[in-house]
């Protein structure tokens, strides 16, 4: 009997020590899961407003960003019978003919899922093994060789290629891989490894660390959390919540189908469903029928909503882009997502312990708020023309990037805001294409490499290949550097985090990546990759270079400092401070008025208009003019540029200012100032967003919006005037349309270097043209702007012909008469 009794008094502590865990210790967790089961819900999504360009001349709207539903197959393996049958069913269904020429073609209406059984299209790395390097000795883009027939697979392998993958992966009936952290460190790999946990697996070759409930104890999911947590830096509810062992009742097959195999698929379900219930109703007993079901029940669609750019890559730095997590990125999607996303509604319902839905009072529908339509100022016809002119002309000046901003100078509504090199909205990962190169071994040795560190992102070092990855190169490294890099060795695979750049002048670099093919580089298609997304017109600061004398000489004109025929002798550089200011090409014009000063951009002369001005005024007026301070356009992430305070500025700052040098702006900032000599001397907030249109239909106008007066009236038509000399007579007849007067500046501005150096040699500088017309009423006030071109030299060789190009075409297509004097 005392045996017995201890017996009892130990399962009776036993459940009392449970009981204590359950619901003492672990009962605010168990609480929690109990609500949750009991108080369910129903999301119901909102529909994502649109966006629209509006006409400049008829005020007619045009869809840039819409909305459009398409469907994703998935199956329930929980409920799947006949993992082959419906393997099969899907395969010969989903790739259809039209889809198998779309991949075999290296469309970009490929499926995803099916990309990976044509690598030989989509990846340039299949097919360099074909490639003859032996007698190659320049870096140029390799010829890829061509596929034929015989290299890809043919349309019934791939489906039942297709079908196995099915197939394999809805067999199971639970779910055994679950990923807890992706690119993980050698200090996580190895941590994790090191505590032995069931289930729960590195892969090293993949920075990988995942899980597999099936094989993880389900009582010690809390002590497994609570381990991994510090380590991969999750939350231990969310790691608890992926170890938990469950059913797989969820396998997506295909995401994006068209809406015709849409179709296809719910006639194939009705078919199935009616031979279903005509078996049942001949079976012999009622028993029976319920064993009989629907062979196909397993497979669903599931509606998505997918965000649709109709023109693609149209105004795609200002449209921005929703990726496959449903995330604005960039531009108005992100800056108003708010607004676009609008209100999820909610069904909310109370559900019984087996799930089942109970009617009650307390059942409350909140319907949807779809999300605002917003209305752009920019004009779809006007940015389409402006890209692809921009487009051509960075590839005909082997630029890195360009960038043109066209406003109604009136009102500061920008027509066209072009980024080049454009980007797809839809497509917008095609950035990250890459082509092979070929490079030398004394090429290879010449390849630049910098490391930073990935967490940190402090600086490590930078040099060239051999400096980091050979022996003696690395041994002949300061200490603190090794002692870096050996630091990063510890948690990261060196080659991986490395950035390599090729150089084709003294600062002129593309950056590439090492293949495991000796010679064989990659180097991406638009030369900046994921640069592309970035919109330079706001996001990027530049010294405006000699565009910047129009301001200059208007601010003189405006104080009374100067006048048109005021004269300067121009014949000796100018020296200020311990620095030597030079004309361009070490030309001298000898004596000149103030316009000729614009007309063939006399660096000396400007000097002696901001000299007269002083450092407190043109500070000032600079200031007044928005330099140094953000336009406030309804985008995120404008720079309000550099201008140092003025008790800062040295004598030489003075000087190079009065000519874009020293001081820094955006484009927008730039084009913004040249709009307000157009306008008769109002500076204008540039806006992009026209209107929002709320869901109920109510619409809320963007009215203009004056920041101030900056010069008056007079000294605007007499600055017009000597800028229209100079596209007429001096250094920027090139930006001139026959038949019209155009009033403008060009500029070449060079960069500045590490240790403020400015950079020398092929594209080492800046190329812009800022200008208005027609003079007397101007329609349109632009810059242009091109980053680093390498076989020209100045602005009025390569931006004033792409203004001649884009402000022909505005003055066709507003119907502007040519002027009588030009």
């Amino acid at each position: 009997m005392l045996t017995v009794n201890i017996v009892y008094l130990v399962i009776g502590l036993i459940i009392v020590a449970r009981l204590i865990e359950l619901q003492v210790v672990r009962g605010a967790e168990y609480r929690s899961l109990a609500y949750d089961q009991h108080h369910a819900g129903i999301s119901i999504p909102a529909r994502r407003g649109e966006i629209f360009a509006k006409n400049s001349k008829t005020g007619d709207l045009s869809i840039l960003a819409t909305n459009t539903t398409l469907d994703l197959v998935y199956v329930d393996p929980y409920i799947t019978e006949d993992p082959p049958l419906i393997a099969e069913t899907l395969s010969d269904l989903l790739v259809s003919e039209e889809i198998y020429s779309e991949c075999s073609s290296g469309g970009t209406e490929c499926p995803r899922e099916l990309v990976s059984y044509f690598s030989m299209v989509y990846d340039p790395l299949e097919r360099i093994e074909e490639i003859d390097t032996d007698n190659l000795l320049e870096p140029l883009p390799l010829e890829i060789p061509t596929i034929t027939s015989e290299d890809l697979v043919d349309l019934t392998e791939l489906r039942r290629l297709f079908a196995r993958d099915i197939e394999k992966r809805i067999s199971e009936k639970r779910v055994t891989f679950v990923p807890l952290l992706y690119g993980a460190t050698k200090v996580q790999l190895r941590d994790t490894d090191n505590l032995d946990l069931a289930g729960v697996t590195v892969s090293h070759v993949q920075n990988l660390i995942y899980a597999n409930p099936e094989q993880v104890p389900q009582g010690r999911l809390s002590i497994y959390a609570k381990r991994l947590s510090p380590i991969i830096d999750k939350d231990v509810a969310q790691i608890r919540r992926n170890l938990r062992s469950r059913p797989l009742r969820y396998v997506p097959v295909m995401r994006q189908i068209p809406p015709a195999m849409s179709a296809q698929l719910k006639e194939l379900f009705l078919s199935s469903l009616e031979e279903t219930q005509a078996r049942k109703a001949q079976a012999p007993t009622r028993q029976a029928a319920e064993r009989i079901h629907d062979p196909l029940r397993s497979i669903a669609l599931i509606p998505e909503h997918w965000r649709y750019y109709p023109d693609g890559s149209t105004a795609s730095h200002v449209m921005g882009f929703m990726n496959t997590l449903g995330e604005a990125q960039y531009g108005i999607e992100r800056t108003f997502h708010a607004q676009l996303r609008g209100q999820e509604g909610l069904i909310s319902t109370l559900s019984d312990p087996s799930g089942g839905q109970i009617l009650s009072a307390s059942q409350t529908i909140k319907d949807p708020k779809d999300g605002d339509a917003i209305v752009l100022t920019i004009d779809r016809f006007v940015q389409r023309r402006v890209e692809e002119i921009l487009a051509d002309a960075i590839k005909e000046y082997d630029a890195d990037s360009g960038q043109v901003i066209v406003l109604d100078p009136k009102t500061g509504r920008i027509l066209a805001l072009a980024n080049a090199p454009l980007f797809d909205s839809n497509n917008y990962g095609d950035v990250f294409d890459k082509e092979p190169v070929f490079f030398t071994e004394q090429q290879q040795r010449e390849i630049v490499v910098e490391l930073y560190h990935p967490d940190t992102l402090s600086f490590i070092m930078r040099g060239y290949y051999n400096d980091l990855f050979s022996e003696d190169g690395r041994s002949a490294l300061k200490l603190e550097t090794r002692q870096a890099i050996a630091q990063v060795e510890q948690l990261y695979d060196l080659p991986s985090v490395v950035r390599y750049y090729h150089y084709s002048g003294e600062n002129s670099r593309r950056e590439v990546f090492p293949t495991h093919r000796e010679g064989i580089w990659l180097r991406y298609e638009n030369n900046i990759g994921v640069g592309a997304y970035i919109n330079r017109a706001i996001q990027e600061i530049y010294e405006p270079g000699s565009v910047m004398k129009a301001v200059t000489m208007a601010v003189a004109l405006d104080q009374g400092e100067i006048t048109p025929d005021d004269l300067y002798q121009d014949d000796e550089p100018v020296e200020v401070d311990e620095y030597t200011i030079r004309n361009a090409l070490n030309n001298f014009f000898g004596e000149v008025t103030m316009t000729n000063c614009l007309e063939y951009s006399i660096n000396t002369c400007m000097t002696s208009v901001s000299m007269k001005l002083g450092k407190k005024l043109f500070f000032r007026m600079l200031e007044q003019f928005g330099f140094g301070r953000i336009t406030g356009i309804e985008l995120d992430d404008e720079l309000p540029g550099e201008i140092l305070p003025w008790r800062k500025w040295s004598q030489a700052l003075l000087a190079t200012a009065a000519y874009g040098q020293g001081i820094s702006a955006t484009p927008l900032q730039m084009v913004t100032a040249i709009a307000a000599l157009a306008n008769g001397g109002t500076l204008m907030k540039p806006m992009v967003i026209d209107s929002i249109v709320s869901d109920d239909g109510s619409v809320r106008v963007i009215e203009p919006i004056v920041i101030d007066r900056v010069i008056k009236r007079e000294t605007a038509e007499t600055i017009t005037a000597m800028l229209t000399s100079t596209v007429t007579n001096g250094y920027a007849k090139t930006a001139k349309v026959p038949g019209y007067l155009i009033a403008g500046k060009t500029g070449t501005s060079q960069i500045a270097g590490p240790g403020g150096r400015y950079e020398t040699g092929t594209g080492s500088a800046i190329t812009s043209f800022a200008g208005y017309a027609p003079v007397f009423d101007p329609r349109f006030a632009m810059l242009v702007k091109i980053d680093r071109p390498r076989n020209v030299e100045f602005g009025s060789e390569s931006a004033a012909p792409v203004f001649k190009d884009i402000a022909a075409f505005l003055l066709d297509y507003y119907g502007v008469e040519p002027d009588e004097e030009g």
